[in-house]
């Protein structure tokens, strides 16, 4: 079935004559006017006989969605028999008009039918905007594979042994907390206020109130941090003994390409629409899309794999607004996104348990460890790779959840780990992922040479070692609020702080000597601020500590005259007696082998403004 959509400020029509096919009419339904209105001018084709009800369904939800987007206020659908040469019977046309008709009604909306095979004369004023026409091609939603049976969880122990849910127990919290949440449903209040928020604040994270819900935005001291971290990424997958191609793309692909759609069918309601001139597009949910459309016309062999595709990419997804979270859950996010292309099962096999590795020992350099739900689409890909987990779980020497999913459904993938961290509020929360994917290869038409000159789709491997960019800094931000509940003061990795150094000045006359000793920490490669207002020094030493600023140092009369300097140490939360060299020696050492970036904003206090 083909659609013409026009918005219109009025659409009025009148019977003139009937064609042989034409449906019987009440006087009533002579003539018909709408205001405000989506006219749907519908051309039911050949290819709809026998598919009038999937047809109907599928148009009707689509003109809800066109009706609510462009603010219409009712739909009249009007027969139309020259949008395709290829026209179905008149039954079939008249039952087509009668379903949507029905439908649109069973979805509460107001909707006029015009008449089935009649002469009409009609005028219409369309509004103009960019979405005032649009058109559409109705196939009818195949239906979908349903599943044989229910999801079933079990715990996996190093030593082999399976668990129900309901008999198993742990003394480690985090586990338990996953596992009852995951596989007994059981959600555990929250425990206490949500302290990270003030981090948030700290640092310059919010939601854009201007824009949709669940997008954030990041003043200075947030956006440096967001870029670190995004450089951070890009030097892990670098450093994995591994080929990696990093690519840029789009953020938006066209649903008329059958891969994307196929794809993107997977995700159901979470997906941005966006609609277009001719065409419908979906905003991206990770880097998939860009790399694999790459991928596909690479001409790749054997002896280039296994190979990476990085892209720290925007993606979308439509969260529901009520579950928004700043850093944890949002709508737009930047994914660290690598795809591992390997040969054959077992090199992917033997990268899933690397990538495992280097997930966890990133884990482990924010002293935080992580609790395994893996999941896994049929028992037979349980059975497939239970070697590896079992070496999985022998190398952490913990269990895993095992979530099995509905069996006959022709899932894309057959395993995949959803890495765990226990937060301050005593919830599970899932960071860093990796998975086997074994059908998007053929979807995407994505093929490498063997040694034997044929072509054979490979296995890819997806994984976020870090999880999103965001949820990398909500696990900072979390580890700080942690060490503050243990009474220690909260610090962020020194590589990732906003401003690393700082120097406050007692007077005017000590500002040129505070002033050369930034330039030469500044020169080394060290984020440093110059406090050159003309506040008390017990205020910006306070001032400083509220900042989270690393160290701290107070050039006064002593300084003037010595070398010596006393340097606030905020993670010793003490004060140290260093000289300058030593501190730019403290400073790059420690941040040795991460990445840099300068300052987001001015050195000088006294030029900063104000962030609310």
């Amino acid at each position: 079935m083909k659609a013409l959509y026009i918005h219109a400020d009025y659409m009025e029509f009148e019977v003139k004559k009937p064609t042989p096919v034409a449906e019987k009419l009440e006087e009533a339904q002579q003539k018909g006017r709408m205001d405000e209105v989506l006219v749907a001018f519908i051309t039911v084709e050949k290819k709809d006989e026998g598919k009038v009800a999937p047809v109907a369904e599928e148009a009707a939800s689509d003109l809800v969605e066109v009706m609510t987007k462009v603010k219409a206020e009712r739909i009249m659908l009007y027969p139309y028999a020259h949008l395709s040469p290829e026209l179905s019977d008149p039954a079939t046309g008249v039952a087509m008009m009668k379903a949507l008709e029905a439908r649109l009604k069973e979805m509460d909306v107001e909707v006029h039918r015009a008449p089935f095979g009649w002469y009409k004369a009609f005028r219409l004023s369309c509004k103009g905007h960019p979405l005032s026409e649009l058109s559409r091609d109705f196939a009818g939603k195949e239906a979908k594979e349903g599943p044989k049976g229910e999801e079933s969880f079990i715990v996996l122990t190093p030593d082999g042994k399976e668990y129900s849910p309901q008999e198993y127990k742990s003394t480690n919290e985090c586990f338990m907390i996953m596992m009852e949440k995951e596989a007994l449903k059981k959600e555990h209040p929250l425990a206490g206020e949500v302290k990270y928020l003030r981090l948030c604040r700290k640092f310059g994270i919010q939601w854009e109130a201007m824009s949709d819900v669940g997008h954030m935005c990041f003043t200075p001291k947030g956006a440096v941090m967001m870029d670190l971290v995004g450089d951070y990424s890009f030097d892990i997958v670098n450093d994995l003994d591994l080929p990696v191609y990093t690519v840029k793309g789009t953020n938006m692909f066209s649903l008329d390409e059958g891969p994307v759609k196929e794809h993107a069918a997977l995700f159901g309601d979470r997906l941005y629409m966006i609609p277009g001139e001719k065409r419908d597009f979906i905003m991206r949910y990770a880097a998939c899309h860009q790399q694999f459309a790459m991928m596909r016309n690479w001409n790749i062999s054997y002896k280039q794999l296994p190979y990476g595709a990085f892209e720290v990419a925007d993606a979308y997804r439509l969260e529901q607004s009520g579950e928004t979270m700043l850093c944890f859950r949002t709508r737009r996010m930047n994914m660290p996104d690598l795809h591992v292309v390997c040969k054959d099962l077992k090199q992917s096999e033997d990268w899933f348990e690397r990538l495992d590795a280097r997930i966890y020992e990133e884990a482990n350099k924010l002293d935080r460890d992580y609790e395994m739900l893996v999941n896994f689409s049929s028992k037979e890909a349980y059975r497939q790779h239970k070697d590896m987990m079992m070496s999985i779980l022998r190398k952490h020497n913990k269990p895993a959840l095992l979530h099995f999913y509905p069996e006959g459904i022709n899932y894309y993938w057959t395993v995949n780990i959803e890495y765990h961290i226990l937060d301050d509020m005593k919830r599970a929360r899932e960071i860093g992922t990796v998975q086997i994917d074994i059908g998007n290869a053929k979807r995407f038409g994505i093929t490498y040479t063997d040694d034997k000159g044929q072509k054979q789709y490979p296995i890819i491997l997806h994984t976020a070692v870090i999880g999103t960019i965001e949820r990398y800094i909500y696990t900072l931000l979390d580890t700080a609020v942690q060490m503050e509940a243990k009474g220690k003061v909260g610090v962020l990795p020194l590589w990732v702080a906003p401003e690393q150094v700082r120097f406050l000045t007692v007077s005017d006359s000590h500002l040129d000597k505070a002033r050369e000793l930034a330039d030469k920490v500044q020169e080394a490669k060290v984020r440093v601020g110059l406090d050159d207002r003309g506040e008390t020094v017990g205020k910006k030493v306070r001032e400083a500590k509220q900042d989270w600023v690393s160290f701290v140092v107070v050039i006064g009369d002593k300084e003037l005259s010595s070398d010596a300097l006393s340097v606030y140490d905020r993670a010793a939360n003490k004060n140290v007696d260093m000289t300058l060299d030593e501190l730019i020696h403290r400073v790059r050492s420690e941040v040795e082998g991460r990445p840099f970036r300068p300052m987001y904003m001015p050195r000088d206090l006294s030029l900063r403004v104000d962030f609310p």
